[in-house]
């Protein structure tokens, strides 16, 4: 196989896209993207043939992960005080009662946050990928949804710099496959999970 990568724009997103294409005589040599080491979190089943199952659990990203238990436990005790002073009719800076949108603003936030975090601690997805479509499972705490994106439409793989630009300072990757429409295989992971998993898929 021959890996051949381009860099574009796409809005305020850097993107990488990576485009495989057959090549006889480096598959004479050995270079396969499965014979490379495997990223921490995936697990590589061979099914026969040309299928394959590749499970992948979330480990998150460390210092993503921390920051948002420290601040969802400090926005907590926050939405907590909020509402305790509106059950017992306090007031805002001005004077004026505290309006019962802005205490449903603060825990919409908190609600958000908390399913963030669930989905980055706890989500596992399993990739189904036989000779006519890749199937995508993901389960996160027993809610499970499946895509299924037929192989004939599939034009390209793109590995997407999601984390770490502009005021985030969190770098991290996601993988997005480029069809019919557009779908986020993973993302918010570590440069070589995005990488690794894109190289195998587009095989």
């Amino acid at each position: 196989m021959q890996q051949s990568v381009s860099v574009r724009r796409a809005g305020e997103r850097s993107v990488i896209s990576v485009a495989v294409q057959e090549n006889k005589a480096a598959t004479s040599r050995g270079m396969n993207a499965s014979e490379e080491p495997i990223p921490q979190g995936f697990i590589l089943l061979p099914s026969g043939g040309d299928s394959f199952t590749i499970h992948h659990e979330r480990m998150g990203v460390g210092c993503l992960t921390a920051f948002l238990v420290i601040w969802l436990t400090i926005w907590t005790l926050g939405c907590v005080l909020l509402l305790r002073k509106y059950l017992n009719a306090g007031t805002m800076e001005d004077g004026d009662p505290i309006p019962l949108w802005f205490v449903l603003a603060f825990w919409a936030g908190e609600v958000l946050a908390f399913c963030l975090l669930t989905y980055l601690l706890f989500c596992s997805t399993v990739f189904r990928v036989d000779r006519d479509s890749l199937v995508m499972e993901t389960n996160v705490l027993g809610l499970q949804w499946r895509k299924a994106i037929p192989k004939e439409s599939v034009r390209r793989f793109i590995q997407v710099r999601d984390g770490g630009k502009d005021e985030d300072s969190f770098p991290s990757w996601g993988l997005e496959v480029e069809g019919d429409r557009t779908i986020a295989l993973i993302y918010r992971q570590p440069y070589e999970k995005s990488h690794w998993l894109g190289r195998i898929l587009a095989q």
